[in-house]
């Protein structure tokens, strides 16, 4: 079987939201194929909010329900991932003015 043969998995996408004084991240969105690429285009157009790209991750969480908060055994990953994005956040504030 060559590569152009195989079946490719649809896009998927998650969004979180987190906030410290409620705790744990919570899936608050996910879609796949067409839906994930509409999520992505009103994410562009109503909040610009940062992608990040883990199919590992996605994975992961996309077992969760919506509304779920993760696991303690995702939380390490979604710490760094946070970490990652509040770090982008800061540097394009920091840029904009």
């Amino acid at each position: 079987m060559n590569a152009n043969d195989e079946k490719t998995d649809p896009l998927r996408v998650i969004g979180l939201r987190y906030d410290p004084e409620e705790g744990l991240p919570q899936v608050v969105v996910k879609g796949a194929g067409q839906m994930a690429e509409e999520i992505l285009k009103r994410r562009d157009w109503l909040h610009q909010q940062p992608v990040v790209r883990d199919p590992e991750l996605v994975n992961q969480l996309y077992k969760l329900p919506i509304d779920a908060r993760i696991g303690p055994e995702l939380f390490q990953l979604v710490a760094t991932l946070l970490m990652h994005v509040f770090a982008i956040e800061e540097k394009l504030k920091r840029t904009d003015k």
